[in-house]
């Protein structure tokens, strides 16, 4: 089926030929008639249209030989001649012909094949009384007849050449549109964009170039191109009066009515419309050299987003062309570069976004991080019964904050709380989530209660603070008269401990549940339960969160069996077992969540 663009150029085609062209169906049928096939044979299209061709163009005593013309053309597929044919009048006029098959000729001469759809273009060599004589006008006597063929073979001459010219015209057309669109889908940069249409209408459609885009309430002109580079004051001045346009201009004509404006020549009147700057007008008709002024609205998804306007001569096939000579052509060009400029906005809007969301991103990252780290404790009175190192980072530069803590809190002459938790969710919530939970453990401590009443209570905090916020806590008081470590874990990661041999285990007690789901659950509430583990001289727990021993690669319980090993393998100092610990564990990628890293050892009594 004909594109749209095809269907309109071949249309135009059909209606500027000087030759007569009439489509002839299956069923023998005028089909297509174009303005020349009335002005030779006096039949308007509309009562053309649909006749059999043998009634409406041939004489009646000529049908037995437009029969055997049918033959012919079944039995060749071309044929060509001169025969007289009927005017709507009545009278014959004698016409040079070419006729083709376009599908369903035989090729054996078998009429009864059918000839299909016939395309014939003629042209007018001469007129006779009505039907002629003998329905052969113009074929009687020797020197007619020669001068007959003479003159038909000059008609069917020019009319081959002038279709070849109108075919090679018509493909050139097409030929530019298709680059124009080639070229114009590639971009998804503004700028890019409108240089790209300076490219493909700049010197064929006009000397020099002007983009304006539409607001709804004014036109800002953002682009503007001219074909000789030593013209660029003029360039500037042109620039300069956009937005100063009357509404005769062409150019908001265009906008209001979406359609295209030709202005043929800018004469004083004319520009006297456009501006009401007198210096303004002397600009345009520079810009214009005296010549026409185009036009044309770009429209797409059915609003106009500006225009686009031609001033000056264009120039193509090797001539200049008349304003809107090429409408059809500049209109499709406009149309797809209307379509290239939208897109490229919205690319660059959703880009603007994702930078914007991206740098809101990054500064909430920061302040979460900042926040995180302000609350993580600074070591300034470390407790004389344990040696402590920590360790904590937050997960890739593209995952957000998360809510790890960890916490040393001395609760009493020989007793030291060691405290880590993780608040589900990520950003800054989740960062000051974790503030306000880590100064009710903080308070609670004080209290010196045992650690299962210290989640008890954490638990109704983390319930009041947000119903819909999970947190694990795992909450230890180390007694160093004992030797004791004593443990409560709300849905936390397993502890583990390493002797003064190396050997790593981890202590796979009873939990209980996350702080904060007992509360929002029909469930009766469950206090954690409380274990009691020797914690000798020399020996060292560890405490940790998932994001240490959890990536997208391996699960929770191969990364505590890694944790273990990597325990077990690690010696010297504390600080630098937290660093072997953290080496050993990193994925390939580098840690995607947050880690925090509390390592404590019971040092010997003095």
């Amino acid at each position: 089926m004909t594109r749209p663009l095809e269907r309109e150029l071949i249309d135009a085609v059909l209606e500027l030929s000087a030759n007569a062209i009439v489509l002839i169906d299956e069923s023998g049928r005028i089909a297509l008639w174009n303005a020349a096939a009335e002005s030779v044979l006096g039949w308007p299209a509309e009562e053309a249209l649909g006749q059999e061709v043998l009634t409406a163009m041939v004489a009646p005593n000529s049908h037995a030989t437009a029969r055997d013309l049918l033959a012919k053309l079944a039995a060749n597929g071309t044929w060509e001649g001169a025969v007289p044919l009927r005017h709507r009048e009545g009278h014959a006029v004698v016409c040079a012909v070419r006729a083709r098959a376009l599908a369903g000729h035989g090729g054996d001469g078998d009429e009864s094949d059918g000839v299909g759809e016939v395309l014939a273009v003629f042209a007018e060599l001469g007129r006779s009384g009505p039907d002629g004589p003998d329905g052969r006008a113009g074929t009687d006597g020797g020197d007619d007849r020669a001068a007959l063929l003479r003159a038909e073979r000059a008609a069917l001459l020019r009319a081959e050449r002038t279709a070849r010219a109108e075919l090679e015209h018509v493909r050139d057309r097409l030929a530019y549109v298709v680059h124009a669109s080639s070229r114009l889908a590639s971009s998804l940069d503004v700028g890019m964009t409108m240089e790209t249409v300076g490219d493909l209408v700049v010197p064929r459609f006009g000397t020099l170039c002007i983009i304006d885009l539409w607001d709804g309430r004014r036109l800002d002109r953002v682009y503007v191109r001219e074909a000789e580079p030593g013209r660029q004051s003029l360039v500037e001045q042109i620039r300069g009066l956009g937005g100063s346009q009357r509404d005769g201009h062409p150019a908001l004509r265009a906008v209001f009515t979406g359609r295209p404006a030709v202005l043929t020549t800018t004469d004083p009147d004319a520009l006297a419309q456009m501006y009401a700057d007198p210096q303004a007008n002397t600009v345009v008709h520079e810009a214009t050299r005296g010549a026409g002024f185009l036009a044309v609205p770009l429209v797409t998804r059915g609003r106009v987003i500006g225009v686009l306007t031609l001033l000056g001569p264009g120039h193509a096939y090797g001539r200049d062309l008349a304003p809107g000579e090429d409408l059809a052509v500049l209109e499709q060009v406009a149309t797809r570069a209307a379509q290239s400029i939208e897109n490229a906005r919205l690319f660059d809007a959703e880009r603007r976004l994702a930078r914007n969301l991206a740098d809101s991103e990054r500064r909430q990252r920061r302040t979460a991080l900042t926040l995180q780290r302000s609350l993580l404790p600074a070591w300034t009175h470390p407790p004389g019964e344990l040696e402590v190192a920590t360790r904590y980072f937050p997960g890739a530069e593209e995952a957000e904050v998360g809510g790890d803590w960890y916490d040393v809190i001395p609760v009493g002459p020989g007793r030291t709380a060691l405290v880590i938790g993780d608040v589900m969710g990520r950003g800054l919530r989740a960062a000051t989530f974790m503030g306000q939970v880590r100064t009710a453990v903080r308070a609670y401590a004080r209290q010196d209660l045992r650690p299962k009443e210290i989640l008890a209570l954490l638990d109704g905090v983390v319930a009041d603070l947000g119903d819909t916020e999970i947190v694990t806590c795992a909450y230890a008081v180390f007694d160093a008269a004992r030797g004791t470590l004593t443990y409560a874990s709300a849905g936390h990661l397993p502890l583990l401990t390493v002797d003064g041999n190396g050997k790593a285990r981890r202590l796979d007690h009873e939990a209980g549940l996350p702080l904060g789901v007992a509360a929002s659950s029909a469930s009766p509430a469950r206090t954690a339960p409380e274990h009691v583990v020797a914690l000798p001289e020399e020996t060292t727990v560890a405490f940790y969160t998932d994001g240490l021993v959890e990536n997208r690669r391996r699960d929770v319980d191969a990364g505590i069996d890694a944790l273990v090993d990597a325990l077990a393998k690690a010696s010297g100092s504390l600080e630098g077992l937290c660093d072997q610990v953290i080496d050993a564990l990193r994925p390939p990628g580098g840690y995607d969540d947050d880690v925090a890293l509390l390592l404590a050892r019971a040092l010997p009594r003095t």
